[in-house]
């Protein structure tokens, strides 16, 4: 079945990514680690407060930037921190690395996320009663997840001092929603994937459950993720896929590089699980760089790789 962007906004119940733009930015301390600057930021849209650590190693203007999107676990003390290298696992510092490049990052906090997280009671509890209740309204969370996203790369473009592309990159969830958003928004022009492109018809076979953003309501009638994969266009995309990553099955996987453009997509399949291991980690962040400072963001080969 086809889909296009306009069809996968509706099932997403988003409207135009570039509507989404703060009315204010609170922007407060900076902190200096590990050769970066690292500055909180609020970005205050219409309906809610968006948390965020803005990474940089020199003043704007700036010739790209990048969205890091933080990974799930069911660790929801964890958001932005994990990606900008303050808590967690350090091998998920992604957001940090980049920064050190010389490309300033934003890292948000999705909603139920660290300064997101609900006060009191079990979060993966209010995860799911968020999800069913956006449903409920005739939204899903995977596009308020989006819109976030799209809000931050708004916020680059027009107020920021990004004179240039931008770029995404997220591990697990943070994967999951760089695809989607790429798909929506295609003012991102390049994104890294790792271990987040899957379809749902796989998982179920495999006794696999998901966050619940990514059960959006009609999107299996609409072709599943391998369709949404279909609707990027003039959009380069790396994806990184462990051969024995219990949560993304490897036919998954394969339905969605089927229906990216083979001439804007890279995929790295590398012997392991749900991870994104440090020395694949870094040679994707150069593919990032590279990729977001081409004349037009075209790979030079797009080409399928083990590791």
């Amino acid at each position: 079945m086809s889909l296009d962007r306009a069809g996968l906004r509706r099932l997403l119940a988003v409207g135009a990514p570039e509507s989404q733009r703060p009315t204010e930015v609170r922007r407060g301390d900076v902190e200096h680690h590990a050769g970066v600057d690292i500055e909180r930021i609020e970005l205050v849209a219409a309906d809610r407060v968006v948390p965020a650590l803005l990474l940089t190693t020199s003043p704007p203007p700036w010739p790209a930037a990048v969205v890091a999107v933080h990974q799930h676990n069911g660790r929801f003390d964890l958001g932005k921190s994990e990606p900008a290298g303050l808590a967690g696992d350090p091998e998920m510092a992604y957001g940090l690395r980049v920064a050190a490049t010389g490309i300033p990052v934003i890292v948000p906090d999705l909603s139920g996320f660290e300064e997101r997280m609900p006060a009191s009671g079990d979060p993966a509890a209010a995860e799911q009663q968020t999800a069913w209740e956006l449903v409920a309204g005739g939204l899903t969370l995977q596009g308020r997840h989006s819109d976030d996203v799209s809000l931050a790369v708004s916020w680059l473009i027009d107020e920021a001092g990004v004179d240039g592309p931008v770029g995404v990159i997220g591990h697990s969830l943070g994967g999951q929603v760089s695809l989607f958003t790429m798909a929506v928004d295609p003012r991102i022009r390049a994104g890294v994937v790792s271990c987040g492109a899957g379809s749902i018809a796989s998982f179920g076979p495999a006794g696999v459950f998901h966050n619940p953003a990514y059960y959006v309501p009609g999107i299996l009638p609409a072709g599943d993720l391998p369709a949404v994969a279909a609707t990027l266009h003039g959009q380069s995309l790396l994806v990184l896929a462990g051969d024995d990553d219990p949560l993304f099955p490897a036919d998954g996987v394969d339905a969605v590089v089927a229906r990216l453009d083979p001439e804007r997509t890279d995929v790295i399949r590398f012997s392991g699980g749900h991870a994104f291991p440090l020395t694949l980690q870094l040679a994707a962040i150069t593919w990032l760089a590279e990729t977001l400072t081409a004349p037009d963001g075209q790979l030079p080969a797009g080409e399928e790789r083990t590791t």
